[in-house]
């Protein structure tokens, strides 16, 4: 396994892929958070003001962290899922599947280390975007945030993780399918499906959606979620990881 993970870590680092991901999730859902409550707190009558004013729970940090929540429910998902679908798409776009069969290290060891490393990656991000949205909060004129401000810094890290343990069943399709485009139809599928299950009622139990409702919390307008229901993310995260180990065992050489 330590040959697996080295080489799957090394990778990961040198990925543009993965660098532009890990870039963008840090910094455009928080600039954009705090574009919509500039356009809030203008208090125009343009569309962008008007939609800002509809999005934000209130000003100030409850303002810019709120939107935050509701943009990262959303984007951390798919961020992450591009990322999952990559490291396992790639190996059939390229055609580098082909030598872990002459390989002395075992195709599951490969799957095993790409999702460990996967999830250690997202509690890295998760931890990455509570601090920078917090800089970018304070450089940007809403002061040092309080108590209250930093418990929803923490929300905002525990989405950001989640999120990240949501996009890895986004393998399973990427390896059936053997690339990329399979991953994004499924991340699409993923991402589509928590969406109607917010609107259907069924977004404090739903797996892809239950984290970002508990994030959000009552305060935008989301029902209470019991704690026990997020132990369903990381169950769903491991049954896709053992599906795709599975997969990865039986799988035939292309």
């Amino acid at each position: 396994m330590t040959a697996a993970y080295a080489v799957e870590a090394l990778k990961l680092r040198r990925s543009r892929v993965v660098a532009v991901a890990t870039v963008a999730l840090l910094l455009v859902p928080a600039l954009l958070a705090r574009a919509f409550l500039i356009a809030a707190e203008r208090g125009g009558d343009d569309p962008m003001s008007a939609k800002a004013s509809l999005l934000l729970p209130g000003l100030g940090w409850s303002g810019y962290l709120g939107g935050l929540l509701q943009i990262y429910a959303t984007a951390g998902v798919v961020g992450s899922g591009i990322v999952v679908g990559w490291c396992f798409g790639r190996e059939y776009a390229d055609r580098t599947v082909v030598s872990l069969y002459a390989s002395a290290t075992p195709r599951t060891s490969v799957a095993r280390a790409k999702l460990v490393l996967l999830a250690a990656w997202s509690v890295a991000v998760g931890i990455g975007v509570a601090v920078a949205a917090a800089l970018i909060g304070t450089a940007s004129g809403l002061g040092l945030p309080d108590t209250a401000d930093g418990g929803v810094l923490g929300r905002l890290a525990a989405l950001a993780v989640l999120s990240g343990l949501l996009a890895l069943p986004v393998a399973l399709p990427a390896s059936i399918g053997r690339g990329y485009l399979p991953a994004v139809g499924g991340l699409m599928v993923l991402v589509v499906a928590a969406q109607v299950a917010m609107v259907a009622g069924a977004g404090t139990w739903w797996p892809w959606s239950v984290a970002a409702v508990w994030a959000m919390g009552t305060d935008a307008g989301m029902e209470p979620v019991a704690p026990v229901w997020l132990t369903v993310v990381p169950l769903v995260a491991a049954l896709g990881a053992a599906a795709t180990v599975a997969w990865w065992r039986r799988a035939e050489v292309v």
